[in-house]
This record gives structure tokens, C-alpha cells and sequence, in this order.
């Protein structure tokens, strides 16, 4: 026989290497009786074999592999000499000659062929794509382009990765079926669910996961399916964070040691210098396991059938509260009613019904006797005459009676579902489910690790020892940007997983995809996007104009998760619903402003006190750039007392200039921009929006979301008191807070030079009526007064201010001084602008300089006047305070200067 012409399987062996036999024999045919008839090299005799045991290929086609490539359990075989495919169109073998002369013969079954190569699929997409990370990748120290480096690493012949189709290969995604049994060691609810379910059967899933709805939580348990059925996976994130927390959730399950933290050279030196040994896994083996997972199945039956239940409750109790709420308001407007307790036996969908027909006609005429009478057989005869009312009456009626009836209706329901929900315990059930489930995990890995030792890692054999190493950590986490470093470019993960996916630009998204044979892409598009400068923004309209690239994959417009989203029309998208971190009436801002009251908050509404807060600064331009003073002191003075018993604070700002003052005031680092508070949270989150108004980058929908979903039990919002556009989002949370009857104040915090701003005109014309003028400034005017009245109040007879005072008279001795400080001295226009002496001694005691802010802290030969006098006073020992006119200054404050500068 010609191994090259034929093959010959013996399937009674299918599935082992022994099911070859080609090699075997010498002659083979079939007789007359349709048997085969098979001479051995070994023996002269000759064998008769039934039909359907032996399987007889000729004639096989050669492959020619130029431009293709050939994968073997998903392994890249590049040192092939002869590739040939022999089939019946039912079977499918390969026979592979290496370029050494060995040869194999291949079940088609693990066996992949290329199609159409990646840079060959049709488009410029690839391409556009190299392009994008040669002109804007991130540059190492050396000037290396880290993204480009990663791209030279994607194998182009690999097209059954999802990657292909993401840049337009018609095939299409696969889908499997479900597994027979589906485990959750991490918990879960209705929603994680159907995403685990969803990753599970697709080759490309999206999980959308608003805040505090379990996205981690949910990604654990697909990582926990993969592994009990025998798969690998790699978790990646732009966020360091975030796979970091996958990492210490499976390390508090006892699990770390399956986990290898790979990505960047750093990463991998730490792996290397940080490899465990296997821990003691003897308990882990179950004798029964049969019985548990039947148990398993059991428990999740169970919580199945109480998810659907415990959603409805949640649902109601949000719907009720509203309702009360509504229905208050409903109460203050004082309008006419008339008595229709007739009605309060009617369905609440029927009275809604006849309201909507009324609010959206907004006619003031009595409706005609037809629709009196389809009304009347509708919902009584009493209705016909009571249609006949003022039609503003009869609006106010149907109202009133909808609250009554929708309160009952809910009330009954609520009852029902709660005795739905009490046979089934659904808190010890999904106790079961995830104790079961977890035994069924560590019993499949403990099978996996039968070996005592564990094969050892070098930074030079990571990539050579591939299979080893995922044997040995089937779990490999990364930085989106280093995933295709972690493993030889030969072979891929069964499956990646990435979070936080609306962070990730497209460029560098679309290498994870070439890392797995299947992807799970976590995130979600409410949150905050990956941040494009404008320069940058600038270089990528320029390339895709020049690639002519539909807008699917604008890296300007469009994050990694949005572009997924759009390009594979086809795969299951799942919202997680059910949210857990935030009061409901934090999250329920965010769920009706942001995701279209999708959320279901199963936290509960306890009517708990200052639940929500907006603190508004006094009217007037208190922002300076990116930093507001007024604000920090509105916080430190009045809001951080507040919630000093309220657990942990954290305090977030749009702007890092604003974090950074705001730590400096407190002196311990409390606050950031919202950005670095992603996947955090608090009980107590203050909010600092700087801006005298919303700006598009403040009052953006995304920065917005998570800031106030940082919040678990509180949310204080300190902002600008001046009058803001109604349709802003911040101006839409300030009258949420207020409808839902919390408090919106004004800040006691307030200052001399609020009178500065044009809304004050009348207050500063009163408040310097009959006062000394000691400036042309209005600045100095109204701090010399306030100053006076502080001295006054603090009883300091013999303390008086000079306005503008010369510095030549404060030198004693000229000798201490440089040249440069002579010259500022002697010039006639250097001064102080006031100063503080003893009126009896005239001995001078305190330097008061009162610095508009943007001479004196953005001019730079003001800064350089500053800063020479400043050390030219200290020379002659006498004490200088400088204040902004964005500082907070009041009678108060100044008592308090005085107080520590002349009395402490």
C-alpha cells in the first residue's frame, strides 16, 4: 500500500493512535460476501473483516499550506513538508509529513486548516488596525512601540479565532450546547445566570454589568465551569485592578495556586521569582460525586424557581415606593376631587388606561355620550354620569384612585410572592448551590494535579513550555496590552475574558481576540470610556479617513465594548439587573437617568435619614480652572462633621487639581477624580463638582454614573449654588434629591469677597456705606473692613491696620540684603498691603496680603514679587499671611488669624 494514496482505520479503535493501521498492511480489499480482505506485513495469512470495521480512504487531496496554516489542538505546526486529507464526506483524517521526514496521521476531529488568513480576509481592517498601533501605541523608555510589538506576535493564519470575524469574515461564530449540569461555586442570581449560560453556548458574549450588579462575581463562575470541564483561560483588563480581584477571590477559596499572573516582563519575573508549590489537595477528592452533583441540580432548581420571585419583589417594593412617593406629591397639589369610591374596586391597568386618554387628548370639553357609555360598560354605570364632571376634576379623581387601587393591587401581590418565596428558602438554597458546586470544582481540579510536584517556570521557558505551563496554571491573567505575550504565539487560551471592557480602546481589545478561541467581553458602556486626548483623537480621524473604515471601529467614538457590540449583531448581550451595593434611592437616580430603569435594586429602603444631600456653595465664581476653594471648605467645615460616624468616605472630584488640594486641606488622601474611584466604592461618598457650572466634561452622563454609584449608604453632592441649565444632568440629580424629599440647603460658608461678584452688588454697596476707603481695590476695601470688625469683636484697643504700607520702612539694616532686594525695596511702589502694628508701641506685628487669584498664582512676574517679598520680611522677622480672594474669609476666620498670630 502507498501511505501517501491511502489509509486504513480500524474504528473499533477510533479515538486512539492504535486506529491507524495503514502502515500495517500489505494488501486490502473487498470479496464478494462485501467483507474486507486484509493481508498483514507481519503474516502471510489473510483476515476477513466486516464492513463497518475497517475504514478504506484513496485518493486524498493535498493541501497546500503556502499561505495556510495548520493547527493541531489549536497548536500552530510550522515545520510541515506535506499536508493530505482523506475523507467519505462522513470521516475526516489528515496524514502530516514534517519537514524532518517523520510523518502522523490525524483524526480530523483536532485538526484545523486555515481558511482565509487573517491580513487576507477582504478588508482594510487589519491594516487599519496595524496602523493604529504604529501611530498611537503606547511608547516604551527605548522608544520601542509596546502595541506594535504585540501585533508582530498575532498569528495572521489563525482565522478561527473570533478575531476573524471581528474583522469581517462572513463564517459564522459557533454555538454549543449547554453543559448537562452548569455550577456556581461564587453564587449567583437570575441575570448571572443567563450571562454564565450565554458564555457557555457562544463563542462571543457580551455581559453588560452596571455597578454593584456582580460582574467579578459572574466571571468567577464561568472560570469555575471552564475548569471543570478541562478548559484554559485567560482574564484580561486594562485595569490592573480588576484582574487583581479575580486573582484574590479564587486565592480566598483556596484556588491561587491555579492562577499565573503573566502579561509585562515585570509580571512574569515575579511569577517566576513567586511559583507555589501544590497545596495538600487529599480532601478535596469526593467518593460519591455523583450524589453531589445531583444535589447540585437540586439546589439550583430550587433558587431558579425563586429568582423569578424574588425579582418580582424587588421590583414591587421599588414600584411601591415610587408610588408613595407620587402619590404625596399627588396630595400637595390640593386639587378638586370627586368621591368615586366605586372605582377602588376597578383594575388599576383600566383607570391608567382612561387617565393616559385624558392627559394626552388635554381637551377641556366633557367627552361625547359614546365614549360615556363604552366607559360605563368598561368600569360601571356610575361612570357615564361621573365623565359628565369638570374635566379637570375628573383627571384629579381618576388619580387619586389610581394611587389607591395600584397601592391595594401591589400590596396583595406582594403577599403572594412572599408566600412563594418562603417554602422555597432561597438564601439556604443558594448556600447548597454554591457549597456543592465548589466541592464539584476542587474535586476536578484536585484529578487535574495527581502529581505531587509541579513543573518549575524560567522567564526563558514560559512561552517554550506552553502546555506545561497550562497544565499547570490553567487560569492566566494579564493587562489587555500584554495578552498575547503570555503564552507562545502558537498556541491560544479555550477562552479570555475581559473586564472592563469600556475602557479598552479598539486597537488594543482586538488582540485579545486573537488570544482564544472563544471571548467573554465584560463591561459596561454607562461607565467611563477609555480617555482619547485630542491630539491623539486627531491621528486616529486621520487614519481611519484613510483606511475608509465604517464607523463600528471609530477609536474616537467608540470603546472596545461598543465596537463588539455593533460589529457581532448576532451575540447574546446580558444586562445584570439586579444591583446590590447602592440604598435604593442612590441607584435608583442612576437606573431611571442612565439605564432606563433596567435595574432592580434588592437592597432595602429602610427610610434611613440623609440618605442623599446637595450642599450648594453661595451664588458667585468660586472655580478657578480646575480648583474651587469655596467647595473644600464647605466640605471640611460642614459636611465631613456630618458623616463622621458613617463609615468609610471617600470624596470624588472630576479634576486631579481638585483631589490634590483637597487631600492637602485634610492632610491624609481621601479623595480622587472619579476615574481612579472606578470599581470602588464607600459608605459615604461626597462629591466635589468644582465647575461654577456643568461643563460637558463635569456634567458628562458616564462620569457621572459612577461617581454617584460609588455610594452605598450616602451620597452628599457639593456644588456651585448659581443657577444651572435644567437639562444638565447635575441639575437633573439636584431635583431628584429634592423630589425625593432629602435635603437640597444652601452652605453657611461664605466670605467678604462673595460681594466681589455682580450678583451681590447691592449687598457690597451696603456693606461699604459710611466705611473708611483705604484702596482703589474693592477687594482690599471690603477685607479692610471686615478686618476692623474682627478687631473689634476680639477687643484689641490697641491694635489698628495701615493700608498699603512701604516696605523700604520695615528695613533696619540694608547690609542683610541682596541687590535684587535692595532694588525692590527701594521702589517706591513695593508695599504690603496691610499691616497689623501696635497702635502704642507702633511696633509692626502681622503682614496681611490679599492676592487675586489669577495675578498671583498664574502671572509669573507677580509669583516673582511674591516670593522676594515674602524673603525679604522673613529676613526682618516679621510674620506674613497671604489670601486668595477665593479664600473663605469672614469675621470669623479672620478672629481666628488674629487670635493664633498676635494673641497665641
Amino acid at each position: 500500500m502507498d501511505p501517501q494514496q491511502d489509509m486504513v482505520i480500524d474504528l473499533e479503535r477510533l479515538g486512539s493512535k492504535r486506529m491507524f493501521i495503514t502502515e500495517e498492511i500489505s494488501y486490502i480489499n473487498r470479496n464478494d460476501q462485501g467483507l474486507w480482505t486484509v493481508r498483514f506485513k507481519s503474516s502471510p495469512r489473510i483476515f476477513n473483516y466486516n464492513k463497518g470495521r475497517l475504514l478504506y480512504l484513496s485518493k486524498p487531496e493535498r493541501i497546500d499550506i503556502v499561505d495556510k496554516g495548520l493547527y493541531i489542538q489549536n497548536k500552530h505546526i510550522t515545520n510541515v513538508a506535506e499536508l493530505l486529507r482523506f475523507t467519505d464526506g462522513h470521516h475526516t483524517f489528515y496524514r502530516v509529513t514534517y519537514t524532518n521526514g517523520s510523518f502522523e496521521n490525524l483524526d480530523g476531529i483536532g485538526v484545523y486548516v486555515t481558511r482565509t488568513p487573517i491580513d487576507k480576509i477582504g478588508s482594510s481592517l487589519w491594516d487599519y488596525l496595524r496602523k493604529l498601533a504604529d501611530e498611537t501605541g503606547l511608547m516604551a523608555d527605548d522608544e520601542t512601540n509596546l502595541l506594535s510589538k504585540q501585533y508582530e506576535l498575532v498569528d495572521v493564519k489563525r482565522d478561527n479565532v473570533p478575531l476573524a470575524q471581528f474583522l469581517g469574515d462572513k463564517t459564522e461564530l459557533r454555538t454549543y450546547r449547554l453543559p448537562t449540569q452548569v455550577y456556581y461555586a461564587f453564587d449567583c442570581n437570575a441575570s448571572q445566570k443567563e450571562a454564565v449560560e450565554a458564555a457557555l453556548t457562544h463563542q462571543v458574549s457580551v455581559i453588560q454589568g452596571p455597578p454593584g450588579t456582580g460582574k467579578t462575581q459572574t466571571i468567577l463562575n464561568i472560570i469555575a465551569n471552564l475548569l471543570i470541564a478541562g478548559k484554559t483561560v485567560l482574564v484580561v483588563s486594562n485595569n490592573n485592578s480588576a484582574v487583581n480581584n479575580v486573582a484574590e477571590k479564587l486565592e480566598h477559596e483556596g484556588l491561587g495556586f491555579i492562577v499565573a499572573k503573566l502579561g509585562s516582563v515585570q509580571k512574569k519575573e515575579e511569577f517566576v521569582a513567586d511559583q507555589q508549590p501544590l497545596p495538600d489537595m487529599s480532601s478535596w477528592h469526593i467518593d460519591a460525586s455523583s450524589s453531589v452533583k445531583q444535589w447540585v441540580k437540586d439546589a439550583l432548581n430550587n433558587v431558579s424557581q425563586g429568582f423569578s420571585a424574588q425579582l418580582r419583589q424587588a421590583e414591587l417594593r421599588a414600584e411601591y415606593d415610587a408610588l408613595l412617593k407620587e402619590a404625596t406629591y399627588n396630595e400637595k397639589l390640593a386639587t378638586n376631587s370627586i368621591d368615586c369610591d366605586w372605582l377602588y374596586s376597578k383594575s388599576s391597568s383600566k383607570i391608567m388606561e382612561l387617565l393616559s386618554y385624558y392627559q394626552i387628548r388635554q381637551s377641556k370639553q366633557i367627552p361625547s355620550v359614546f365614549f360615556r357609555i363604552k366607559w360605563a360598560l368598561k368600569l360601571g354605570l356610575p361612570m357615564f354620569s361621573f365623565l359628565q364632571k369638570d374635566v379637570s376634576d375628573v383627571i384629579a379623581s381618576l388619580e387619586n384612585a389610581y394611587y389607591i387601587v395600584r397601592k391595594a393591587e401591589i400590596e396583595k401581590e406582594l403577599q403572594s410572592v412572599e408566600s412563594t418565596l418562603q417554602p422555597v428558602d432561597i438564601k439556604e438554597n443558594l448556600r447548597l448551590l454554591r457549597d456543592y458546586s465548589l466541592q464539584i470544582l476542587k474535586n476536578e481540579i484536585a484529578e487535574h494535579y495527581r502529581a505531587d510536584t509541579r513543573t518549575a517556570f524560567t522567564i526563558k521557558n514560559i512561552k517554550a513550555k506552553t502546555e506545561d505551563l497550562l497544565r499547570e496554571y490553567p487560569v492566566v491573567l494579564s493587562t489587555t496590552y500584554s495578552a498575547k505575550s503570555c503564552i507562545s504565539k502558537d498556541m491560544v487560551f479555550d477562552y479570555v475574558i475581559m473586564d472592563e471592557a469600556s475602557q479598552v480602546d479598539i486597537k488594543t481589545g482586538a488582540l485579545a481576540l486573537s488570544c482564544a478561541m472563544n471571548a467573554v467581553i465584560v463591561g459596561d458602556d454607562k461607565q467611563l470610556p477609555n480617555v482619547v486626548s485630542h491630539e491623539e483623537a486627531l491621528a486616529l480621524q486621520a487614519i481611519q479617513l484613510t483606511y475608509k473604515v465604517d464607523d463600528r471601529y471609530n477609536e474616537v467614538t467608540h470603546s472596545f465594548l461598543q465596537s463588539c457590540v455593533e460589529v457581532f449583531k448576532d451575540i447574546p448581550v446580558t444586562l445584570l439587573r439586579e444591583h446590590y451595593r447602592c440604598h435604593p434611592k442612590i441607584i435608583e437616580f442612576c437606573n431611571q437617568h442612565f439605564y432606563n430603569g433596567e435595574l432592580v435594586a434588592m437592597t432595602v429602603d429602610n427610610d434611613e435619614d440623609n440618605v442623599l444631600q446637595v450642599v450648594q456653595t453661595v451664588e458667585g465664581n468660586h472655580a478657578r480652572g480646575h480648583f474651587n476653594q469655596r467647595e473644600i471648605d464647605v466640605i471640611v467645615q460642614e459636611v465631613l462633621p456630618q458623616y463622621a460616624d458613617s463609615g468609610s468616605i471617600g470624596i470624588i472630584t472630576p479634576y486631579r487639581q481638585q483631589a490634590d488640594e483637597i487631600n492637602k486641606a485634610l492632610g491624609k488622601d481621601i479623595a480622587s477624580t472619579v476615574h481612579k474611584y472606578q470599581g470602588r466604592e464607600c459608605d459615604t461618598i461626597i462629591m466635589s463638582m468644582v465647575d461654577n457650572n456643568p461643563t460637558e466634561f463635569s456634567d458628562d452622563s458616564n462620569l457621572l454614573n459612577v461617581a454617584i454609584s460609588r455610594a452605598k449608604t450616602h451620597l452628599c453632592v457639593v456644588t456651585n449654588g448659581n443657577k444651572m441649565p435644567e437639562e444638565s444632568n447635575l441639575a437633573q440629580l439636584i431635583d431628584y434629591v429634592r423630589y425625593s424629599n432629602f435635603e437640597v440647603r444652601q452652605s453657611e460658608v461664605s466670605s467678604v469677597f462673595d460681594l466681589l461678584y455682580k450678583q451681590y452688588t447691592s449687598q457690597r454697596l451696603d456693606f461699604l456705606a459710611n466705611k473708611p476707603v483705604v484702596s482703589d481695590y474693592i477687594s482690599e476695601n471690603l477685607f479692610y473692613n471686615m478686618l476692623m470688625e474682627a478687631i473689634t469683636a476680639l477687643g484689641l484697643v490697641h491694635i489698628d491696620v495701615l493700608c498699603h504700607y512701604p516696605v523700604v520702612r520695615f528695613i533696619s539694616d540694608w547690609s542683610l540684603l541682596t541687590e535684587e532686594e535692595k532694588a525692590f525695596a527701594s521702589n517706591r511702589l513695593s508695599h504690603v498691603d496691610f499691616l497689623v502694628y501696635n497702635s502704642l508701641t507702633k511696633r509692626p506685628l502681622l503682614v496681611i496680603e490679599v492676592d487675586g487669584w489669577y495675578y498671583h498664582k498664574r502671572q509669573g512676574g507677580q509669583v516673582t514679587r511674591d516670593a522676594l517679598k515674602d524673603k525679604l520680611l522673613a529676613k526682618f522677622g516679621l510674620p506674613l499671611h497671604r489670601i486668595l480672594t477665593t479664600d473663605t474669609v469672614n469675621v470669623e476666620s479672620l478672629k481666628a488669624l488674629l487670635s493664633s498670630s498676635l494673641m497665641g
